[in-house]
């Protein structure tokens, strides 16, 4: 029976040692938590040891052999001189085998006898425990008010999401080539203006006529004109052309600064620039088209609507006659 306790105690032990083994590895692969959040997986490996434990206290002392009479009162003895056996004594609140007597109810239930034993000491002191914990609780969070609750704990996560989100609108973090947009504004184009200066003159011309690279203020382009084509050329770049992708050196936000720089060129006309290059680009080329046919087919339906209206008019007046 010895060896059986011994080995449910090893397998205890091995199965604790590789769930923190595992839990750690699996943290250090994972983000970590916010201040004051706790992982998940801390609550399951504190379950997880106190219900082995348990195992250990209910299920150990079956598989102990029985210890004869001088055996039992020898080690009841060294138990009680020790500091543990008395605080276990204290705890249990087990009374000794010879006050049994004095403990068993009159009433018989198929021959079972039941002790009148009261509630062990340990689980009152884990009662009461739990009362002293809910005062404190109710006093720090409802009172004094000086820990938080869930709701304002929530309010404050979405007051740093807001606050990480105004950053990253700052930034251009949403901004891509579907959605950016042509800025008009003195401030984005002086800094549009900086950045040409510093990273797009040797290829394009101080003032965007065009050396190695294309001239920047005709309407003709190669990949495209607009807003969305130049941030998507200069964003991803030209490779087979030489020009690389400044995606990682510049953010979205300045992407659209220096591309709405580059638009604001159209039309200087300046000396020495290159030929056109590419094809012509109309912006909004077609929805000028969908308006005029909106325009012929309102006319041509008005047409239609005048010449029933007259017919009906000649029908009805050939009637009358």
């Amino acid at each position: 029976m010895k060896n059986n306790s011994k080995f449910i105690m090893k397998i205890s032990a091995v199965l604790i040692a590789l769930l923190i083994i595992a839990n750690t590895a699996a943290a250090q692969a994972q983000s970590v938590p916010a201040e004051g959040e706790m992982n998940m997986k801390v609550y399951y490996i504190i379950l997880f040891v106190l219900f082995i434990l348990l195992l250990n206290v209910i299920f150990i002392p079956l598989f102990r052999e029985q210890k004869s009479e001088s055996e039992t009162a020898d080690s009841k003895a060294a138990m009680k001189k020790s500091v543990l056996g008395i605080l276990f004594g204290k705890l249990s609140g087990l009374k000794p085998a010879e006050a049994e007597q004095s403990l068993i109810i009159d009433e018989d239930y198929d021959g079972i006898k039941e002790l009148d034993n009261n509630v062990p000491p340990w689980f009152n002191l884990l009662f009461y425990g739990t009362i002293v914990i809910a005062v404190i609780y109710l006093i720090n969070y409802h009172v004094l008010k000086i820990g938080k609750l869930p709701l304002q704990e929530y309010a404050d996560e979405v007051r740093a999401a807001e606050i990480q989100r105004e950053d990253l609108i700052r930034t251009g973090a949403f901004i891509n080539e579907t959605t950016v947009e042509l800025l008009s504004d003195a401030e984005s184009l002086n800094s549009g203006k900086q950045i040409y200066s510093t990273n797009c003159v040797p290829c394009h011309g101080d003032n965007g006529g065009g050396t190695v690279g294309p001239n920047l203020t005709d309407e003709f382009w190669i990949h495209g004109g607009g807003i969305k084509n130049v941030f998507k050329t200069i964003k991803y770049g030209v490779p087979a052309k030489g020009m690389i992708s400044w995606m990682n050196q510049f953010n979205p936000k300045m992407i659209q600064q220096v591309s709405s720089y580059v638009l604001s060129l159209q039309g200087t006309k300046p000396l020495n620039g290159k030929p056109p290059e590419g094809d012509r680009y109309i912006e909004n080329q077609d929805t000028t088209k969908s308006k005029s046919d909106t325009i012929k087919s309102t006319k041509d339906t008005a047409a239609t609507n005048k010449s029933v209206k007259d017919s009906l008019n000649g029908n009805t007046s050939k009637k009358n006659q």
